[in-house]
């Protein structure tokens, strides 16, 4: 057992003895539960997010009905999930925020949501269209240190998210001048690799599971992936470390997360659901064989990374100024 799942036991037995309404509140979820999801449909996101729906629904016996709310480059989503109500009914799934604020797109924190659980982390991959005179990752990074506004990179969301963080971490290593980029914001992953397939983009960074069907279908290409070693599910895409040899281990995290004053009590019993589904066969199966990767954080080690994330990308930001 968990330190986290022990503090749950202990929590939810205090709130048992000394408050009605969490006695009320044993029987959540009573009713369906909304997971806002704050992407677009068929992202990463989106995808892990109905993976969970459904084993948490077969947990609970109540539906989880997953909400694409990826307006804004995400903004909305996740402005409803941390001005929710407390209740336990409407949830959702969390990625790299931390930009928002310092980029005037949004205004919250760590400090907005309540932590559950983190189960994902993927990393950053660089993908060009199947017609790109680029057959390396070092042919494309040359031309873009040469001319950085010819091209147009996709920020996926919004230009301060996990992927363009990634993507431009890459370019200031190669000497990029990275205020004369040109980065696009858009409705998630999904949509801007879309784009790229059609000819509207030069770059987008993304996982490689995200892309995977345009991979596979010959319309778009992968230089490269931000990882230690090759993933297994995407063999032929070279680390950068092997093409560039830079090593940066970057990309996105995802977790479930409630409002801040989400009772402890229903959230130790997400976390003790999500801990029992992120370990069985079936779950680890699914994820290897769609790419993407598991990382397991209880609430507080997920609180605790996602106030260090928060630190760190806005220092970058900061940096880079953008």
């Amino acid at each position: 057992m968990t330190r986290d799942i022990r503090s749950c036991f202990i929590a939810l037995g205090i709130s048992l003895l000394l408050a009605l309404p969490a006695i009320v509140r044993a029987d959540w979820p009573e009713r369906p539960v909304t997971i806002v999801v704050p992407a677009g449909a068929g992202g990463g996101t989106d995808q892990t997010a109905r993976m969970l729906a459904t084993r948490l629904k077969k947990k609970f016996g109540q539906p989880f009905n997953v909400v694409n709310q990826g307006q804004g480059s995400g903004v909305v989503g996740i402005s409803n999930i941390a001005n929710a109500r407390p209740d336990g009914y409407t949830i959702g799934v969390l990625y790299n925020f931390a930009h928002y604020r310092p980029m005037g797109q949004g205004d919250f924190s760590v400090n907005n949501f309540s932590a559950i659980a983190q189960y994902n982390f993927d990393p950053a991959g660089f993908h060009v269209k199947k017609s790109s005179e680029w057959t390396s990752l070092p042919q494309a990074l040359d031309a873009i240190k040469a001319n950085p506004a010819a091209f147009s990179i996709a920020c996926g969301g919004g230009c301060g998210g996990s992927w363009p963080i990634a993507v431009v971490s890459l370019f200031d290593a190669w000497g990029v001048d990275l205020k004369k980029l040109k980065m696009i914001p858009g409705r998630g992953a999904a949509a801007a690799l879309q784009d790229l397939a059609a000819g509207g983009l030069d770059v987008v960074p993304s996982s490689l599971p995200e892309a995977r069907p345009l991979l596979a279908a010959g319309y778009i290409r992968g230089l490269g992936v931000f990882s230690e070693e090759r993933l297994a599910a995407f063999p032929d895409i070279p680390t950068l470390q092997e093409t560039t040899g830079l090593n940066l281990n970057l990309g996105a995290w995802r977790g479930l997360v409630g409002p801040s004053a989400l009772p402890d009590d229903i959230r130790c019993k997400l976390e003790s659901a999500l801990q029992e589904i992120v370990a069985s066969p079936s779950w680890r199966e699914e994820m290897s064989s769609l790419g993407f990767g598991i990382k397991w954080r209880g609430s507080s080690d997920f609180k605790a990374y996602m106030l260090q994330q928060q630190t760190e990308v806005r220092e970058l930001l900061e940096e880079l100024d953008l």
